[in-house]
């Protein structure tokens, strides 16, 4: 992997960026696990506290911050049973087609033209959620159960699922990553889209890289040339080009092949929403919509963890976009115990949950939420799938959130 500039980091942050994942990451968590960005063990993780990577920031047009996805984990072991066979599954032919989407200015709109504000919670990778958290399916019906009483709200408000799918050469170890041929969308995506739609949920297909967008081209476009044809024709689906580009905070480095991706795509599916990165894991949105690629129903992705939100100039980023066009924010979330890698994901509701979300309703962003997992974090389950609440807790803030706003902004059937 390319060396990153190591400014502004913490030791550990450091010590993961100047060295290779597959052994950084064995360094930094005591052989216990491995993030997604790199060598994972090939027998599931163990569970609980997490760990990992994040991405290094740095000061690009006066923004400045460390960021990234991460995906550690620690705690006791996991049971080997592993999930629902996807393959095959029984989806109904029948299930109802959902409001296209497309964008209108700053806004996205439904087939009606009413204003449409998504919220939802990102999968980790599909293989890992199917044969590490007991299935995919019986991960979105927890994301979906109207019937839930924990934390403060009767049930779940969910309208949208991110859905990480694992690069071979980005997530080695993970349990199915995606290789090409019809396999993977035969056995994870269509189904995974298929049983969401039944459930009136809307999908991101996430390309999760997270690292320089050059470092993955042809892989990329191998991706997408397999996989948009097949969804070319699904009303609920997304498209999130690449998770979290580095690129040193260079949108000119990043723009090209964004336009690139976004054109292969758009030449197969002409009506999805395509969600694009920007550099510095996705946290440089403002650079990107002002110098915006060339194209239709294009939204930009902002990624905001505790550590992000301290920068006014990273807020300031977020804001200049949704000025301009709509942001997704697939990715955000906390846990307070969680103080390595220099404190990144560490936050409560009080100093992060409350006035992230008041700055998003005040934006009119749509969101989800990173992740539901009880093995990679920040953790919304405990191993046993009950909810994280309290204070300190992203699970029961989730849901609540979700269920306050179930009924706003909504797509018409």
């Amino acid at each position: 992997m390319q060396p990153v500039p190591l400014f502004a980091l913490s030791p550990l942050t450091a010590l993961l960026r100047a060295t290779p994942y597959s052994t950084a990451l064995c360094l930094a968590l005591g052989m216990a696990a491995c993030s997604s960005s790199g060598a994972i063990q090939t027998t599931p993780p163990p569970k609980s506290s997490s760990g990992g990577t994040s991405g290094a920031g740095g000061t690009t047009g006066g923004t400045a911050g460390t960021g990234g996805t991460i995906d550690g984990t620690g705690g006791s072991a996991v049971g080997t049973a592993g999930g629902t066979d996807m393959a095959g599954a029984d989806d109904g032919p029948d299930a109802p087609a959902l409001s296209w989407i497309h964008v209108e200015g700053n806004q996205f709109k439904d087939e009606s033209g009413n204003t449409v504000v998504l919220r939802g919670v990102d999968l980790i990778d599909l293989g890992a959620t199917d044969e590490w958290e007991g299935g995919i399916h019986e991960m979105i019906d927890r994301l979906s159960n109207p019937d839930d009483p924990q934390s403060n709200s009767p049930g779940w408000g969910t309208r949208i699922l991110r859905l990480a799918v694992a690069p071979a050469d980005a997530m080695i170890g993970t349990p199915a990553p995606y290789t090409p041929g019809t396999q993977y969308y035969e056995h994870y995506l269509r189904p995974t889209v298929d049983y969401a739609r039944q459930k009136g949920l809307y999908v991101i297909i996430d390309w999760h890289y997270i690292d320089d967008t050059d470092l993955h081209v042809d892989t990329t476009n191998a991706f997408w040339s397999d996989i948009a044809p097949h969804f070319a024709e699904d009303s609920n689906v997304f498209f999130e080009l690449y998770n979290e580009p580095m690129d040193k905070g260079n949108w000119s480095t990043t723009k090209p092949h964004m336009q690139a991706w976004y054109t292969l795509v758009r030449d197969a599916a002409p009506n999805n929403v395509i969600l694009v990165g920007s550099p510095n894991w996705s946290q440089l949105a403002g650079t990107a919509a002002q110098d915006p690629i060339d194209g239709t129903n294009v939204a930009y992705v902002a990624h905001l963890y505790p550590t992000h939100w301290k920068s006014q100039a990273l807020r300031d980023q977020v804001t200049t976009a949704a000025a301009l066009a709509p942001v997704f924010m697939t990715e955000w979330g906390f846990e307070e115990s969680l103080t390595d890698n220099g404190g990144l994901l560490s936050g409560t509701i009080t100093s992060y949950g409350d006035p992230l979300k008041a700055f998003v309703e005040a934006n009119g962003l749509s969101w989800s939420a990173w992740c539901a997992s009880s093995t990679w974090g920040p953790p919304m389950f405990n191993t046993d799938y009950t909810l994280r609440t309290g204070e300190g807790e992203m699970g029961g803030f989730v849901k609540d959130w979700l269920y306050e706003k179930k009924d706003a902004d909504q797509p018409s059937p």
